[in-house]
């Protein structure tokens, strides 16, 4: 693995990749190459794509040394203003400490991509610009899942649940420390939920709607969901609203900062998962929003993008936390003690609340990114995803739980 800081030799663009760096990288001279770009435009918040066809000059020695005929390069997505976010939150920083560093522990348990090269300004704590060149999970060997074109099915999740529950149980019992995502427990983009109450009142749900009606050229935002749907969603937009809406925000995360802790990859959603053709395991990509905290951290991303109402697998929600919990507890008996199943389904529930008012927060501030014609699909997108958002919520009974926790409170 190659870790270089200068003044930016590596690629940020496919345009910008050549022969010499992809060289450097594997330690023998490439002469030829092709690109991929068609996932592109399904990266929040990076851009990736893929180079494959590689020829070596030397091929003997690529044989010998068993180097890669493909490879995955992730870098700095290229809207300011997701870039804006991103470094807010250290999205970049993050994934760049758990390539060079966390990798180690975490490949032991589950599988995720070797790393080629870490590419960054060494001078920039913050990785503004950042490149890494990572093993592609090619079609041979795995099948890539699509959160829109080729989403999980039952069997596919169940099998990722057992896996999470491997990985979980594994870093089981996370000890608090001063590195990046190791400290005590805070949701990777808690800053826009902190961020959620202007001054003058107004709230961040406030905001999204005359945006959304500007970028989208939507009358209403929301009006293509059910009734039943958006009253859930105007209720818990309420209560945030509400005189105790900071109040119960500061509650709910500090309920959960004495649960059992370990470490969650926290964006685990469709386009992160692959199966392996010959175990039917999965792995994992994109470890950038990873964090120690309670388990329930996990299950936001993976049900509010992964499935479509359609698909009817939020119905099946708590079936399947029940596998991943159950196959949690084979490898840890103790932790049915220590975090009984009914804490935990209510911990997600209230995690889903949280995660809806980062995706709010988010949402402000990418839609004006979404105005330039060449992120159109990018734009159809983040509408299906957040619409996914607002039906998991409703049908995953959220509300409710949400009450429930908000009517146990002392907010006199």
């Amino acid at each position: 693995m190659n870790t270089e800081g200068s003044a930016r030799n590596y690629p940020l663009h496919p345009e910008e990749v050549t022969n010499e760096f992809l060289s450097k990288c594997f330690g023998s001279e490439i002469i030829s190459f092709g690109l991929d770009t068609s996932m592109t435009d399904g990266g929040v918040l990076a851009d990736a794509f893929r180079v494959k066809n590689i020829e070596y000059k030397n091929h003997t020695e690529a044989l010998e040394k068993n180097l890669p005929k493909s490879c995955f390069i992730k870098c700095t997505k290229e809207i300011p203003e997701i870039v804006e976010m991103c470094l807010s939150t250290q999205v970049y920083a993050k994934e760049v400490y758990f390539y060079s560093t966390l990798i180690n522990t975490v490949k032991e348990v589950i599988r995720v991509p070797d790393c080629y090269g870490i590419f960054k300004d060494e001078n920039d704590l913050d990785c503004r610009e950042f490149c890494l060149v990572l093993e592609d999970f090619s079609e041979d060997e795995w099948v890539p899942f699509d959160q829109f074109e080729n989403p999980m099915n039952f069997e596919d999740t169940e099998q990722f649940m057992k896996d999470l529950a491997s990985f979980h149980a594994a870093c089981w019992g996370e000890p608090v420390s001063d590195q990046p995502g190791l400290g005590p427990f805070k949701a990777h983009w808690q800053s826009l939920n902190d961020e959620y109450w202007s001054e003058d009142g107004t709230t961040t749900w406030d905001d999204v709607l005359p945006k959304w009606e500007e970028v989208y050229e939507e009358p209403k935002c929301c009006q293509w969901l059910t009734k039943k749907v958006r009253s859930t969603i105007k209720r818990i937009t309420e209560i945030y609203a509400s005189n105790n809406g900071k109040k119960i925000q500061e509650a709910l995360i500090e309920s959960l900062k004495n649960t059992p802790r370990t470490i969650t990859h926290g964006d685990a959603r469709g386009n992160n998962i692959f199966k392996s053709k010959k175990s039917g395991t999965m792995g994992v990509i994109d470890w950038q929003m990873w964090v120690a905290g309670p388990a329930s951290n996990e299950f936001g991303q993976v049900w509010f993008n992964s499935y479509s109402l359609e698909s009817g697998m939020i119905h099946r929600f708590e079936e399947l936390t029940k596998t991943y919990y159950e196959s949690l507890c084979s490898h840890k008996p103790e932790i049915r003690e220590e975090y009984p199943f009914d804490q935990m389904m209510i911990d997600i529930k209230l995690l889903f609340i949280n995660i809806w008012i980062e995706y709010l927060g988010f949402t402000v501030g990418s839609l004006d990114g979404y105005k330039d014609p060449a992120q159109q699909k990018a734009k159809e997108n983040w509408k299906e995803m957040i619409t996914r958002n607002m039906q998991t919520i409703h049908y995953s009974g959220c509300l409710e739980t949400f009450e429930d926790f908000i009517a146990g409170l002392d907010l006199d």
